[in-house]
């Protein structure tokens, strides 16, 4: 049975794939619903994805939410109504394009979030198409990635076997340390973010702005790149279907059931827990 009372959360940051969106992609009715019970209990909502702000936007407007949207894992946070750009964290540039020409030389598809664009290289469209089922956007082909001289690079995506990906995981984060962060939102990629930017550092800012305390800010998420957030805020909640390292960052794990509804669970188990 459902609690009547008001949580005593005043912000709630929301993943998008595996925790608001379903595996169709789509918020189910009873996610939409979970949202409005948080919003009618005083929290304010806000999505918190790995997605372009561009991609994030349709649900934000879906859901009828307002101001800030934090995407690009934290790299981006942009305003929904009016597209004011509030905080943007950048590779720096000779590290981007340096990301750009080991993965050409591995034979990897590369995909490169630049500020206002989504591009792609010379593209195997065995990835390209995976890319593309998953966040229902195509990148623009752009042959040379070259051409961005590693310019306005939100972060850079490297997609090959899973098994290839593995083995470079480590060797990567050796390389690139103090230059990017490295981690993988799903096992056929490998993703490069400025150092210390994620969806943490995102929340707190927000957070600050709004004199909201960390205590008062509930997370939900599912993936390795929503841990930093899930540990920061006053009550992570990760997702039952969620990989390991979420589910150790999260005070709370939402209830086994189905996928498309592990958001709305998620929401009874924050209210049942007060």
């Amino acid at each position: 049975m459902s609690s009547t009372y008001e949580l005593p959360f005043r912000l709630a940051a929301v993943d998008l794939d595996g925790t608001l969106l379903g595996p169709d992609k789509k918020i189910s009715s009873m996610n939409a619903a979970a949202v409005r019970r948080l919003q009618d209990s005083g929290v304010k909502v806000i999505i918190a994805s790995g997605r372009r702000h561009q991609n994030s936007l349709r649900f934000h407007q879906e859901l009828g939410l307002k101001g800030p949207i934090i995407a690009c894992q934290g790299g981006l946070t942009r305003n929904g109504e009016t597209g004011e750009i509030l905080d943007a964290r950048f590779l720096p540039e000779q590290v981007a394009d340096q990301l750009v020409g080991e993965g050409d030389a591995l034979g990897l598809d590369v995909i490169y979030y630049h500020l206002e664009h989504l591009y792609v290289g010379a593209s195997r469209s065995r990835w390209l198409n995976l890319y593309k089922a998953r966040v229902g956007e195509k990148p623009d082909l752009l042959p040379d990635l070259h051409l961005l001289d590693g310019q306005r690079a939100l972060k850079v995506v490297w997609y090959a076997e899973p098994s290839k990906l593995a083995m470079l995981r480590t060797e990567m984060a050796t390389r690139y340390q103090g230059q990017a962060d490295v981690l993988s939102t799903e096992m056929e990629n490998l993703e490069f973010m400025p150092v210390g930017v994620n969806k943490a550092t995102a929340l707190a800012k927000i957070a600050g702005e709004l004199e909201i305390q960390p205590q008062a800010v509930l997370a939900f998420g599912d993936g390795e790149n929503d841990v930093a957030m899930l540990k920061w805020a006053g009550l992570g909640i990760a997702m039952s279907h969620g990989n390991g390292a979420a589910k150790a960052a999260a005070g709370l794990i939402a209830p086994d059931g189905p996928a498309e509804s592990d958001f709305a669970r998620g929401v009874e188990a924050a209210f049942s827990s007060r």
